[in-house]
């Protein structure tokens, strides 16, 4: 299941027929790391077109997801 779609409680599978999903990686979430997640076709377009700064501002529940799980809170989050 696409994380976005499960985020925003939306049908991945009638959005985007019988696509399969996608790992792709967040570089600026986390500080010195990477961040895989699952998005759908239509996601995953999203992210290669508009940026990956631009694509969590436009998604604000997959950002907030992400800062949940950060280990500790004095790493830097710019998205929240």
């Amino acid at each position: 299941m696409c994380d976005v779609c499960y985020q925003e409680e939306i049908d991945w599978k009638f959005k985007n027929g019988g696509k399969s999903t996608q790992t792709c990686r967040l570089y600026r979430v986390y500080k010195g790391q990477s961040t895989p997640i699952k998005l759908c076709h239509l996601h995953a377009i999203e992210l290669f077109c508009i940026g990956e700064s631009r694509f969590l501002e436009s998604h604000p529940r997959l950002a907030m997801s992400l800062h949940a799980n950060t280990r500790s809170t004095s790493d830097v989050f710019a998205f929240s």
